[in-house]
């Protein structure tokens, strides 16, 4: 049995909150995993301090984490909270309708914190296309995104 951190639920409800955060843009699973791992590891990035330890081996997270966030999206999907968008480009994710509402009674600290942190995200990455994030966390993050984004996107930018 899988304990409560990072379990489908939580690793769900970081990508509803990343995808609120995003809203309008449409990301895939790929960007979704970085943008996760950037979430709880923001200072990696030069962000706000990361509200998970900086553990050795942390790039090591990003290996199961597909799996664990594909079980999640579908969890919030079902929810209602998620939708899948299909482009010629492929499937690529967005934060439903009720989504904001949804992220918006959350009050516990460590969600607030995820919000702001999602925000800042965002805000970072929201005049780049998926082309362009991912070349820049690879430059900034190093070996540890080179290891994981080593085939391209599977979705484009949908409107």
């Amino acid at each position: 049995m899988r304990g409560p951190l990072n379990s489908p639920v939580e690793v769900g409800l970081r990508a509803v909150i990343i995808l609120t955060a995003t809203y309008p843009r449409t990301l895939d699973v790929d960007t979704l995993v970085l943008l996760d791992h950037s979430l709880v590891h923001s200072g990696d990035l030069g962000g706000p301090t990361s509200i998970h330890p900086d553990l050795p081996m942390r790039s090591g997270e990003m290996g199961v984490k597909r799996a664990i966030l594909e079980d999640g999206l579908r969890l919030m999907m079902r929810a209602g909270m998620v939708d899948l968008v299909m482009s010629t480009d492929g499937m690529a994710y967005r934060a439903a309708d009720n989504a904001s509402a949804f992220v918006s009674v959350l009050e516990s600290p460590y969600a607030t914190r995820l919000v702001e942190i999602a925000q800042w995200i965002a805000d970072e990455f929201s005049d780049d296309s998926h082309t362009e994030m991912r070349q820049r966390m690879r430059a900034t993050l190093g070996r540890w995104v080179q290891e994981f984004d080593s085939h391209p996107p599977i979705a484009s930018e949908v409107q």
